[in-house]
């Protein structure tokens, strides 16, 4: 006898799609392509020296779509600040970086969709191999300059543009409460009197610059762990997050840039908690 398994309209083939040239969406799955091996990737392929690494990919997903535009699809979180509201917030202050436009956000059950302007050039950590020791320091500025900028856009409360909580891991507690991000902040002894605006995950993955060095002029993307914090998470935030490390395909020394950056910030009178964030974590340093 013959046993035949019916799956309705989830058949196997539909398992397999291609986002990009070197992306791909196996069912909940994103296999990503590098064009160098890795010591992190799930495996590297010798004909050709590139790697591959597979990652979760049902909590977000980016597409492109033509030239222009970006698809952001991810779950929603409730009581956090959406993305496109905190860009349309910075897009209105006329800032001098570049900025995505939202072109539109639409919900639907727990999803979001997110369209948006793609900016023109490319990361910094694809950049940055080619790159001089001038313009190497110069983007490092520029990002610093950036980070001066929005401190000047200031809040009575900790949180999202509208008032609503921002997603920083780094200090969220059980099952990712975000409520407790206030009380956090003074556990480790910052001053939560007044706050001011920050993008805390300025990696170089989220910095845009020209195809070829030209104004210098960068733009940032990715706004989603932005809002009013206290001004010592600045740095604090480059000295712990490995997040916002180089590639292995950009740079032998992972933690360059936000080592550079958090040095500029210390020269600027930035100050550093990440030994009191450590101990409140109840962590040991390695």
């Amino acid at each position: 006898m013959v046993v035949q398994r019916k799956w309705g309209d989830n058949h196997i083939n539909k398992s397999f799609k291609q986002i990009d040239r070197s992306t791909w969406l196996i069912g909940k799955f994103v296999l990503h392509r590098s064009p160098s091996p890795s010591d992190t990737a799930t495996w590297n392929d010798d004909s050709d020296n590139s790697s591959y690494t597979l990652t979760p990919g049902d909590a977000s997903a980016v597409w492109s779509i033509g030239g222009n535009a970006i698809c952001k699809v991810r779950y929603t979180e409730e009581g956090v600040t959406p993305e496109s509201v905190t860009l349309n917030f910075v897009k209105d202050r006329q800032p001098s970086f570049e900025t995505p436009r939202v072109l539109h956000h639409a919900f639907d059950k727990d999803r979001s969709y997110l369209f948006i302007q793609r900016l023109q050039g490319r990361t910094l950590d694809t950049a940055w191999p080619t790159l001089n020791d001038y313009w190497k320091t110069h983007y490092m500025s520029a990002v610093v300059d950036a980070c001066l900028e929005m401190t000047q856009w200031r809040s009575s409360a900790l949180g999202g543009v509208d008032n609503q909580y921002i997603p920083e891991y780094f200090l969220a507690g059980p099952k990712d409460d975000f409520s407790v991000l206030h009380s956090g902040f003074e556990s480790i002894g910052m001053d939560c009197s007044s706050f001011v605006f920050y993008h805390a995950d300025l990696g170089p993955t989220n910095i845009i610059v020209e195809h070829e060095p030209n104004t210098g002029r960068i733009g940032i993307i990715d706004f989603e762990i932005s809002g009013y914090f206290p001004l010592g998470w600045i740095r604090t935030k480059f000295r712990l997050s490995s997040g916002m490390n180089f590639s292995a395909m950009a740079s032998d020394n992972a933690i360059a840039w936000r080592a550079g950056i958090q040095k500029m910030l210390e020269a600027k009178g930035f100050e550093d908690y990440s030994q009191a964030w450590i101990k409140w974590r109840g962590y040991t340093e390695s």
